[in-house]
């Protein structure tokens, strides 16, 4: 019997949702860049107009502060649309306390997001890891996943706040 549970995640999750991606930050040796809040995320997963969509992995029976679920992992995600295939969902992050890894949590987390993404017609799935993760990168090709940049010559671009604010000035 799992100790464990997946289930979409609920406003009260989201102090334990930040501490998740908060290490997450921390694997990946970025903790500077978050800049997220639990309000920034219980606004705009739970409020009026939802930006994104997040399963969590809750520890059985173990409860932390005021009684918040402990939470071991968790998948965040989001819909996009192509022009070309039509739905698309986004991959934000799907990321399992070092803990509790090697125990097919991920996998079982994982293959609950496609799930959805399945069931609401999704065309593809989509996400980034970083080029030194190999854990990661050995895990997508294991179940499917294939680097775009390396088959198709498809760049990511970004552009950061303070320049869409300039942007916006001209």
């Amino acid at each position: 019997m799992a100790d464990y549970i997946i289930r979409p995640a609920v406003k009260d999750d989201c102090e334990e949702i930040l501490r998740l991606i908060q290490e997450l930050a921390e694997f990946e040796k970025l903790p500077e860049q978050v800049k997220m809040t639990a309000e920034t995320l219980r606004r705009d997963g739970f409020g009026d107009q939802k930006f994104f969509t997040c399963l969590v992995v809750e520890a059985k029976g173990n409860t932390g502060e005021g009684g918040q679920a402990t939470l071991w992992g968790y998948a965040l995600y989001y819909f996009a649309y192509s022009t070309w295939e039509g739905r698309v969902m986004y991959l934000e992050d799907l990321y399992i306390s070092p803990a509790q890894r090697g125990k097919g949590i991920g996998t079982k987390l994982f293959n609950a997001v496609i799930k959805i993404g399945v069931d609401l017609d999704c065309q593809r799935m989509q996400w980034v890891v970083l080029s030194w993760n190999q854990r990661s990168i050995d895990f997508y090709k294991a179940r499917g996943a294939f680097d775009v940049t390396s088959k198709e010559n498809w760049n990511i671009f970004r552009m950061d706040r303070p320049v869409l604010e300039q942007l916006c000035k001209t």
